[in-house]
């Protein structure tokens, strides 16, 4: 499969070569010289071990296999000889998954060969009168092998469409098959009808027991004093090894925070991570226990796999729950002071717990493999399901009395809710509702408090590890990571735990209450392979690759950009505007080269987002016209730059400083100290004044009237001495002082000078007319009045 997959690309490869040497050739024609080798060898042929003769044959034969396997799989459906289970039903969607996945491949193999024979053909061109007879041979075999190529792709997406029909039909057994299991109604057990048939299954019951004959499957309770004798002792062990291996975590904890931190935990202090620890490794112990017992007394021989599989799948949770123990999480997560009441209210819930996952896993098993007579397994789930709400009741009622737990009471009527709806739907029949009833309790609550504990010595871990003052942040801070940056990464990484933990809780919400570990990891898988809807693949696995692409680029886009303005930038002779200006355009040209590699990452193509156009354009012609204008505006700004970073503009009376250029608008900064956001559509559409556009200098201008009595020259020479002596003025430019006016009421001396930004003229402007007036003050010279 493999290798048909890399045929496209070599065959485009191929192509590439043809195409590039036809390109070049000088000959009008394009057969070959008279008598040369390959003379007539466009198009690639069996022989030259390329091109689509070479896999058409494949392909066509993986349609046909798997065409048969959907009739195959269609025959099973329509059976009706035999009932088909959910566990019969998976494995006939896992082969449509497959099929489908075939189908795909062989349009996208087909595809490729139709791109580049297209190429041939569109290089040939169209027929022309006096042309040779290769090129008519050519072109005749280029269509004839288009049109075969063209049928495989119609058989691919037949194949596709045929493969979605069949599972569709899966998906609707299986929910048929659910919602009547979930409706089946048998003779109440309140009835002597109940009975009556329960006592006519007696022959079928015996079955049960029966041995395994010429190597086949044996009764589902065949030597079931073994297997009920081994499970007794795989629990006895783990529960005897759960207490030790506790503390031995929790002396553990103690010696690692004594030895790194100097500090001494208390005996009674509060942790979640010995409690986690312990029932991890019990878990795994149960599970190698189990493994072990069940080898060297061959409990699995004549037994279903799926029998085999779900008692040793759920093995590693039974041993969690023992190892961790409920009491001891009650004990960690007391909020009312109670902790040891809460503990002996709560005495012996890890192991009821336990057993009621292990039989509800075997229960649902047998219903899976319709091991049992119907009647008896019926019987047998609603005394499980009545003793299971039952002693969840009894639980919440000792927490209640001996304890102040807030939660008690709800959970309490909780508990009488599903008690009253069980126990009535067990008395109209509906003995199956009841026993899902309690399945999916079981499931959620478990799951819900074991994921609980794992977030919770998770979230307890980092915070230890990685917060500020921790041993980790200490030794870091000497290699120059900021202890902020090492406690961010504790919470990140917290909450990546608690993303997973998430997606296990959502895949045993979707696994039928099943809390096998195999299943729930199926479900996963399930989760993150995802499905495809119109032309796009939605998957967990997709989204993080997404996901990861975006941090790495914000990372690296963040990174150039720094690289860009403080090493590059400042050897260079750009100004502060260009500079601006070419950082906005990079990291928006980056950013949309990064939106469209996750869109192809997603299988987000063109064709798919036709509706996404649409309805753009359709908004664009509503209401997102002021945006797109904005938008096109921004883009002018900064490939025209008509206004700058630091330039002072002046616009429809609002004066300051361009503080930052975007796409859609520019901060401006006022007098006050405040930014004022105007819209790019404003700057293209109305006047704006740019007092640094021209040139960076301007001038500063000031007029002083002396009386028509004084000596005009040498107020002259004083204040132009006192221009030539001011360092914010500009010498070259040389100032300038002249004579503007003479009057009956004084002589008008104009004073005009250059400096180096138009910020400063206001302040240099008042300096000039202050020391004008200082000047002619010391020189005698009297003011006059102006005209």
């Amino acid at each position: 499969m493999s290798a048909l997959k890399r045929q496209p690309a070599l065959t485009l490869i191929y192509g590439l070569f043809l195409i590039l040497a036809l390109s070049i050739s000088s000959k009008p024609s394009l057969a070959a010289p008279p008598g040369s080798p390959g003379s007539n060898t466009l198009v690639p042929t069996a022989a030259d071990g390329y091109g689509w003769t070479t896999v058409s044959a494949t392909l066509n034969r993986q349609i046909t296999s798997a065409q048969n396997r959907l009739k195959y799989i269609y025959g099973q459906l329509n059976r009706t000889d035999i009932a088909l289970g959910n566990e019969t039903l998976s494995s006939l969607s896992d082969q449509i998954d497959e099929i489908s996945g075939v189908a795909q491949s062989i349009q996208t193999q087909a595809a490729s060969y139709q791109t580049v024979y297209q190429s041939y053909l569109e290089i040939i061109g169209t027929k022309v009168d006096g042309e040779s007879a290769t090129i008519v041979s050519q072109r005749s075999r280029l269509e004839a092998v288009l049109q075969d190529i063209k049928s495989t792709v119609t058989q691919g997406k037949l194949l596709g469409l045929q493969a979605k029909q069949v599972q569709l039909e899966v998906q609707r057994r299986g929910t048929v098959s659910q919602q009547a299991l979930l409706s089946e109604r048998i003779a109440s057990p309140l009835s002597l009808g109940f009975w009556r048939d329960l006592a006519d299954e007696g022959p079928d019951l015996a079955l049960t027991f029966a041995p395994p004959v010429n190597n086949g499957y044996a009764g589902v309770l065949y030597n079931w004093p073994a297997t009920l004798f081994s499970l007794i002792g795989v629990f006895v062990l783990t529960a005897l090894l759960a207490r030790p291996t506790f503390w031995l975590f929790r002396q553990a904890e103690g010696n690692i925070v004594r030895r790194f931190t100097g500090d001494v935990l208390p005996e009674n202090h509060i942790s979640f991570i010995p409690v986690a620890l312990s029932g991890l490794i019990c878990g795994i112990i149960m599970f190698v226990v189990w493994e072990i017992i069940s080898n060297v007394f061959s409990l699995d021989v004549g037994r279903s796999p799926v029998f085999a599989h779900g008692i040793a799948g759920v093995m590693p949770l039974c041993g969690f729950i023992l190892g961790a123990g409920l009491p001891a999480l009650s004990r960690a997560t007391a909020v009312d002071g109670a902790a040891q009441r809460s503990a002996r209210a709560l005495w012996g819930v890890d192991w009821c717990v336990s057993i009621f996952v292990l039989l509800q896993t075997l229960f649902v098993i047998v219903g899976f493999e319709n091991a049992f007579p119907v009647t008896a397994r019926r019987l047998v789930e609603a005394v499980f399901t009545l003793l299971v709400e039952i002693l969840f009741v009894w639980m919440c009622k000792r927490l209640t009395r001996r304890t102040d737990a807030r939660l008690a009471p709800a959970i309490y009527g909780i508990g009488w809710l599903l008690l009253v709806i069980s126990s009535a739907a067990i008395a109209l029949g509906y003995l199956a509702f009841a026993f899902a009833l309690a399945v999916w309790a079981i499931a959620l609550s478990v799951s819900f408090a074991s994921l609980m504990l794992l977030s919770i010595a998770m979230k307890e871990f980092t915070s230890r590890t990685f917060s500020v003052g921790s041993l980790i942040s200490r030794r870091l801070s000497h290699l120059g990571v900021h202890s902020n940056r090492v406690a961010q990464f504790g919470v990140l990484l917290s909450g990546i735990v608690n993303i997973g933990l998430i997606i296990i809780f959502a895949a045993i919400c979707l696994s039928d209450g099943s809390l096998c570990i195999p299943v729930v990891a199926d479900r996963v898988q399930s989760l993150f392979v995802g499905q495809t809807i119109n032309g796009v693949q939605f998957s967990l696995n997709t989204a993080v690759y997404c996901i990861i692409i975006l941090i790495i680029a914000y990372y690296a886009i963040g990174a150039f950009t720094q690289w860009l303005e403080k090493r590059l930038f400042p050897t260079t002779n750009l100004d502060i505007g260009a500079r601006t200006s070419i950082l906005n355009i990079f990291n928006y040209v980056a950013w949309i080269a990064v939106l469209l590699l996750v869109l192809s990452e997603a299988g987000v193509t063109v064709k798919n987002l036709t509706w996404v156009v649409s309805a753009l354009s359709v908004g664009i012609g509503f209401g997102l016209q002021a945006i797109v204008q904005n938008f096109v505006s921004g883009v002018i700004l900064l490939a025209e730059r008509p206004i700058r970073v630091g330039d002072l503009i002046e616009l429809g009376g609002i004066k300051g400083d361009v503080k930052r250029i975007s796409v859609r608008s520019t901060e401006i900064g006022l007098g006050d100290g405040s930014t004022m956001i105007v819209p790019n559509s404003q700057f293209i559409t109305s006047a704006v004044r740019n007092a640094t556009l021209g040139t960076s200098l301007s001038a500063a201008s000031a007029t002083v009237t002396i009386s028509p009595r004084a000596d005009a020259t040498k107020a002259q020479l004083a204040l132009m001495d006192m221009m030539t002596k001011r360092q914010d003025i500009l010498q070259n430019p040389p100032p300038g002082v002249a004579i503007s006016a003479i009057t009956e009421t004084g002589i008008t001396l104009a004073l005009s000078a250059k400096v180096s930004s138009v910020r400063d003229v206001g302040g240099v402007t008042n300096a000039i007319m202050l020391d004008a007036y200082r000047v002619l003050q010391e020189a005698g010279l009297e003011l006059g009045k102006p005209s």
